[in-house]
């Protein structure tokens, strides 16, 4: 067997696709390369909870042999990919990263999961949640904390860092996640990759470990925007075994061939811009300008319920996780990390009344997304108003707090949202921008987010890795 240049580690899916289609590289290769890449900086990153090299071997043989023999599935045959372990795979443990779930192997997976396989995808490992989904830093007081491979001494974000570990070090092609409040889009931010969260409905939650039902998205986490097209794609569709599943096609994504002439790109006035540190207004004025100089036209919006978003969220998320835990916590609560814990006890005291009321503020802030968009194509923000901060930071639980002001609007209105690479910070650490959509419009959102990313190299940096 070949030794594979270690460059291509961090090539694109559809770029791998096109060497294993002309035969440059086979399956079995790539697989190889990505789990002596595990064997190495995993010890350090810990950010698998369960290694399946077997498996992956077994099926990048399968996929060769498909392939060789004129059975090519797609741009996703033969290559590797690692599971959010929220998401259920058959025969294989499925742990939410909580020492509840520490022995739980389930005996179907996930319809995610499921469709990846058909499509001919090398499963090479379940990957760390914060525990339950519920946090932002991907600490896991059972496992131990998942790492950033830009720099360790920051959280790669949450909750599902282990796919933004993973995938930005190299580890992985693809990183499946779920976004309750910004789970896919922060850790794609902190670890400087793309996280794509489709339009509620787009995508099965069915075999996906919930944290709050009418919150949680489930997509993509890849290093560029193209590939998370091309795997939203596989991952969409309607499933009769969730019911929230809009029967539509794919959606794709849209092509711009004369730069960005003639889009309209919305900034809100006011919520996203306000208070974010100086590196990311520094990065998002540059990225500003680099889409009016790609030919598009920025114009003013304005978001006038934004003050309410935080509480509905927390309102409708503390009560919706109580209701999935109460009996785990009521069992068995020295089980739980002590932040996931006291979160769930918030949630046993969150009124009905609160809960109805946050509802209602849900419609009206979805009406107010939807006008902000009325004669626009997307929004444009942050995706996080800060930088990764350090897991040892006095202040990190107010400062992963913060992560989420930027991504779970979108979370309570169902939009979707796409967070991509758009700058460092001078501490070398990645800044991501954040584009908003109409609903079931990834189309349009991907398309954008595609033509800047052909304009910029931000994507194009990695992670040096320099661990012993």
């Amino acid at each position: 067997m070949r030794t594979l240049n270690s460059q291509l580690s961090f090539a694109a899916i559809h770029e791998m696709a096109e060497k294993i289609q002309e035969r440059e590289v086979s399956p079995v290769e790539i697989a190889d390369l990505m789990l002596k890449r595990i064997e190495r900086f995993n010890p350090k990153l810990n950010a698998f909870v369960s290694q399946t090299a077997e498996l992956a071997a077994e099926q990048a043989k399968q996929a060769e042999k498909d392939i060789m023999q004129g059975r090519y599935k797609g741009p996703l045959h033969g290559i590797p990919i690692v599971h959010k372990d929220l998401y259920y795979t058959k025969g294989i443990r499925t742990t939410a990263s909580s020492k509840i779930l520490k022995d739980f192997v389930p005996d179907y997976d996930s319809t995610v999961a499921a469709k990846l396989a058909d499509a001919g995808t090398v499963l090479l490992g379940k990957v760390q949640t914060h525990e339950f989904a519920a946090g932002m830093t991907t600490n896991s007081e059972y496992f131990g904390p998942c790492l950033n491979p830009w720099n360790p001494d920051v959280v790669p974000g949450g909750s599902s860092g282990g796919s933004g570990s993973a995938v930005a070090a190299g580890m992985a092609y693809l990183g499946t996640g779920s976004d309750t409040g910004g789970s896919i889009r922060i850790p794609a931010a902190c670890c400087g990759v793309v996280g794509m969260k489709p339009t509620y409905g787009r995508v099965s939650r069915y075999g996906i470990i919930p944290m709050a039902w009418s919150l949680d998205h489930a997509g993509p986490l890849t290093r560029s925007v193209l590939d998370a097209s091309l795997c939203l794609d596989v991952m969409s569709g309607f499933d009769p075994k969730d019911e929230s599943t809009v029967d539509l096609p794919p959606p794709g994504i849209r092509m711009y061939s004369d730069g960005l002439k003639g889009v309209k790109i919305g900034l809100p006035a006011n919520y996203y811009y306000d208070n974010l540190d100086p590196e990311v207004e520094t990065a998002m004025q540059a990225t500003i300008n680099k889409f009016r100089e790609m030919g598009a036209e920025i114009v003013e919006v304005s978001l006038q319920l934004m003050k309410h978003a935080q509480g509905a969220t927390m309102a409708i998320m503390l009560g919706e996780m109580f209701s999935a835990h109460e009996q785990w916590l009521d069992k068995h609560p020295e089980d739980y990390g002590t932040d996931v814990k006291m979160m769930l006890e918030n949630g046993r005291y969150v009124p009905a009344s609160a809960y109805l009321q946050a509802q209602r503020a849900r419609h009206l802030l979805t009406d107010d997304f939807l006008k902000a968009l009325t004669g626009i194509d997307v929004l444009l923000t942050p995706a996080m108003p800060l930088t990764a901060p350090r897991a040892d930071d006095d202040e990190l639980y107010e400062k992963s707090l913060r992560l989420t002001h930027f991504a779970a609007p979108t979370n309570l209105t169902g939009l979707p949202s796409l967070s991509m690479p758009c700058g460092f910070s001078p501490s070398g650490l990645p800044i991501n921008l954040q584009l908003i959509g109409r609903p079931f419009d990834e189309a349009t959102v991907l398309g954008i987010g595609y033509a800047y990313e052909l304009n910029t190299d931000w994507h194009k940096k990695h992670p040096e890795l320099s661990i012993k």
